[in-house]
This record gives structure tokens, C-alpha cells and sequence, in this order.
């Protein structure tokens, strides 16, 4: 899949199924520092009556952000979905527009090959 590389970041666009609609995510970051996946809670309609674990976010600047973490339908990465898995809700879009980012808990689930000339990122599921 196609990627933008600005301010030092691969932006991408992630497809999200929730709450059985499906919503497609642009300006989202591939952030090898981050140990979970999260996205913007005012892009989608977020599900305040679904059940839902408050958690604390640490950046390495010394930040916080308190997120809800909460049950997705699915997340697509180029051609790979994941089903049913939670993700964090915060209000991220106030640095950069950022409105997610995809951390190493699915990062870490895939096969990373990326060309920074044709500006491309691949996720392939490792095969033993």
C-alpha cells in the first residue's frame, strides 16, 4: 500500500469496522514506539454504551493521555484485517493531525517491507 513520508512519519490510511459500519481512516501513523494501536475518538461515531477499559498512554516526552480502550469489528491494513480485537479511543488529532496510529501490537503480527523511493508498505502475515 502507498505510504506519505512527512515530519519524519509513514502516514497511512487504515479501514475500521465499528459498530457495524466501516470507516476509512487517513493521516494515520506507523509508530514502532507505541505498544498499542489507537485512533482519534471524534472520527467515528464512538459507542459510549459498549463496554470499554479506561487506560493511560505514555509518551516518551514525558506526555499522558488517558484513552478507552474498546472492541473493534475489524481493522484493515492493506490487504490483512484483523477481527474483533481492542484498540484505544483518544483525542490524538492535536499534534501533527494525526487521527491514529498503528503500534507494535499488530505490528508485530506481520512481515514490514518498506520502500521508501516508491513510497510503499507492505504487511504480510509471516508464515512458519
Amino acid at each position: 500500500m502507498k505510504f506519505q513520508w512527512k515530519h519524519g512519519l509513514i502516514w497511512i490510511s487504515l479501514t475500521l469496522g465499528y459498530d457495524g459500519q466501516e470507516y476509512t481512516i487517513d493521516n494515520c501513523i506507523v509508530d514502532t514506539g507505541s505498544a498499542s494501536t489507537a485512533v482519534d475518538i471524534n472520527i467515528v461515531p464512538f459507542n459510549y454504551q459498549k463496554p470499554a477499559i479506561i487506560k493511560m498512554l505514555f509518551g516518551i516526552g514525558g506526555g499522558e493521555q488517558e484513552v478507552v480502550s474498546q472492541e473493534v469489528d475489524s481493522l484493515k491494513l492493506g490487504q490483512e484485517t484483523f477481527k474483533n480485537i481492542n484498540i484505544e479511543f483518544g483525542d490524538l488529532a492535536v499534534d501533527f493531525g494525526i487521527n491514529g496510529f498503528i503500534g507494535t501490537d499488530l505490528l508485530s503480527q506481520f512481515l514490514l517491507s518498506i520502500d521508501f523511493i516508491k513510497q510503499e508498505i507492505m504487511f504480510s502475515k509471516q508464515t512458519e
